[in-house]
């Protein structure tokens, strides 16, 4: 360009329709929206509709992407065992917008719904499977590989290490046959395996996947993956036992979380510092971050403000304030019940029992071991936690029962539960 103007030779071969389609994009659109301030704001919702598309094709990402909402309705209003022939024999189905969008709903469900998660994952892997060749053919397999990572990290959550490691195989040999060089996809599925093998207690390798990813999100220039990087980071340091690096890392947060461009992350990155603090024995310093915390969380999902007030009632405890932490805690698991998270209620309930150990009130202890062991027995889940948990009602029927094996026994669950989401 020539004085902010399109040159005679760009403008000829634009016409002629004889101009590489990224000169295009970068010089000719931007020149001509300018003087319309509502083309420009339409610009901008097509840039912001292929980001959520994850497609680089401008019609995906507007077409589709608007028309995918209306076709995971359809999809999901069938009963769950006839969505994938549905998927297989209906070829209106059969979108890139639709499998994306599955995918999004599949990491918004991870925290609350594993097992939503986990269906979700595996319609739009059924969704990939059959995009035909509208679609070019190494995209697909980016898209196929986002959706095993998608599956595996949900299979991960519900404890089943061996599939979610099946399926993190299956994302990265897509990964390799792709040849598109998709620095985000690639990001992904690292950035997924790396929770993997924080929970395999694979530390080092965790580390280097979030390095990886690290560098592969700042390639793509997303915001979101480099701050989702910077939590997991912190939570990862939390599980090796470095919780003074963990909290450094996290007071970091507002350098490498803009919190107007990603309020949700930023809140999370300051409740993890909350949480950090707590662990750490830091009552007083968690509870002036309290307030901040709260205001934060004031239009979060139900279940992350049942998770704020769990650890108020952490704090309460670590402030010698009973009252107010007993009440939290039944609180929290009375929430977590009626989710159907009976993992969770049952580690809320140890937090309970260790405060009932050290009030001496032997008998409320034994009724509440009596209640989680029924709880996991008649559900015929997590045989390592139902035995933790009969030596556990022994204990306390003993009268045997201690704050430091309540302590121990909390610890080792929370190492052998459920997963964690991310």
């Amino acid at each position: 360009m020539e004085e902010e103007h399109l040159s005679l030779e760009m403008l000829a071969k634009w016409l002629a329709g004889r101009l590489e389609h990224d000169v295009v994009l970068q010089q000719i659109v931007p020149h001509l929206i300018a003087s319309c301030r509502a083309c420009r704001e339409r610009y901008e919702e097509i840039r912001q509709l292929k980001r959520d598309a994850g497609h680089e094709d401008e019609e995906i990402g507007v077409v589709e992407w608007r028309e995918a909402p209306e076709l995971l309705q359809r999809l999901e209003q069938l009963p769950p065992a006839e969505r994938h022939l549905r998927v297989k024999e209906d070829e209106s189905l059969h979108t890139w917008g639709l499998c994306q969008l599955l995918l999004c709903r599949s990491r918004e469900a991870i925290s609350e719904d594993p097992g939503l998660a986990l269906s979700r994952a595996e319609l739009a892997l059924s969704v990939s499977r059959h995009l035909g060749d509208v679609y070019d053919p190494g995209w697909v397999l980016d898209l196929r590989a986002r959706a095993h990572a998608y599956l595996g990290n949900s299979l991960r959550v519900l404890s089943e290490l061996s599939a979610a490691e099946a399926a993190f195989r299956e994302a990265e040999s897509c990964l390799s046959g792709s040849g598109t060089g998709n620095s985000w996809a690639k990001a992904e599925v690292l950035d997924l395996k790396s929770s993997l093998r924080q929970d395999q207690r694979r530390f080092e390798e965790s580390e280097q996947l979030l390095d990886d990813a690290l560098a592969l999100y700042r390639e793509a220039d997303d915001s979101h993956g480099i701050g989702k990087v910077h939590l997991k980071r912190a939570k990862l340091y939390r599980e090796m036992g470095e919780l003074e690096r963990s909290i450094e890392l996290l007071r970091k947060s507002p350098d490498e979380i803009d919190a107007e461009q990603e309020p949700r992350l930023f809140a999370y990155a300051r409740y993890n510092l909350l949480c950090a603090l707590t662990l750490a024995g830091r009552h007083q310093e968690a509870f002036s971050l309290l307030t901040e915390v709260r205001n934060l969380f004031r239009d979060a999902k139900p279940l992350d403000r049942v998770r704020l007030r769990w650890a108020e009632g952490d704090i309460a405890a670590g402030l010698d304030r009973q009252n107010e932490a007993e009440a939290a805690y039944r609180e929290v698991q009375g929430e977590f019940e009626k989710h159907r998270m009976h993992y969770n209620a049952a580690l809320v309930a140890l937090d309970l029992a260790l405060l009932l150990a050290r009030q001496g009130r032997t008998e409320e202890l034994k009724r509440l071991a009596a209640e989680l062991v029924s709880s996991f027995e008649s559900r015929s889940i997590h045989r390592e936690a139902t035995a933790a948990f009969l030596l556990f009602q022994r204990a306390c029927d003993e009268e045997r029962a201690t704050a430091d094996m309540i302590s121990r026994l909390a610890a080792l669950l929370r190492r052998r539960g459920n997963g964690t989401a991310g």
